[in-house]
């Protein structure tokens, strides 16, 4: 495994018991102490990097104060657009960003675009109230108000699947950093249920990654082979990064 491949795999690890601290913290520990350690394993896999993700998260809280009637779509231009810019950096000369500032921006977006579309519903649902005479509607799945800065900031840096997922909408946030009697949600049973593939995946990883390693076919003597055993030779490397990936799933969902 490379040294980024390392990092990944101890951030991923750290979320895990981080999480049974917040678990039975208030409201302002867990909105505030998430989005710290979030900013920090920010800053410490990305560097000055780490300013790429502010400036999309300044972005679209603008547009999203400026047009609450519109922010989805303009949301979705602005975040795009902007990963567009940041995937064509070393074309323009600039610096390229780290693996792992491309895994945050990746979520970021998601989440993002998710906000703006959530504070868009609440901006609809508050002009339909209006237009028929203050009647309340369904709020179900609605935002009780528009975040603030603050506010936006500390759902974009939350810990949890900040690089890799599981992708969550700002009200399962809220949902999270309001819940009533967190004591009661069973954590560490389901946690090892879904745990247990893991080290066997693992295992597998690293018994085809060095039966088969990726580093051989960027070498001049595996084009003398025949096709037949070049094409075989694709499905135990692939079968190497199915099991990466699904490591590093299973330890995010652990996490969140």
């Amino acid at each position: 495994m490379s040294p980024e491949e390392w990092t990944y795999l101890v951030v991923l690890l750290i979320s895990i018991p981080i999480g049974f601290l917040f678990k039975k913290a208030g409201p302002g520990l867990k909105r505030w102490g998430a989005a710290a350690v979030g900013l920090g394993l920010t800053l410490f896999t990305c560097g000055p990097h780490t300013l790429h993700s502010l400036v999309t998260i300044l972005g679209t809280w603008a547009l999203i104060q400026a047009q609450p009637c519109s922010c989805h779509a303009l949301a979705l231009a602005w975040t795009f657009s902007y990963l567009l810019f940041f995937r064509a950096l070393s074309l323009l000369g600039l610096p390229t960003p780290t693996p792992f500032t491309n895994a945050v921006q990746l979520l970021l977006t998601l989440k993002l675009v998710s906000l703006a579309s959530e504070v868009q519903d609440l901006h609809l649902a508050q002009r339909k109230e209006m237009a028929s005479g203050f009647s309340k509607g369904p709020t179900l799945g609605l935002l009780p108000d528009v975040p603030s800065l603050m506010e936006t900031l500390s759902y974009s840096y939350c810990y949890v699947g900040i690089m890799t997922g599981p992708f969550f909408r700002y009200r399962t946030y809220l949902d999270w950093l309001e819940q009533p009697f967190p004591g009661a949600v069973p954590s560490l049973r389901p946690l090892l249920r879904r745990a247990w593939p893991a080290p066997l995946f693992g295992l597998l990883f690293l018994l085809s990654s060095h039966l088969f390693p990726l580093e051989a076919v960027r070498e001049d003597a595996f084009y003398a082979r025949p096709l037949p055993a070049r094409l075989f030779y694709m499905i135990p490397v692939f079968f190497a990064f199915r099991m990466r990936f699904y490591v590093a799933w299973i330890a995010a969902e652990c996490g969140c």
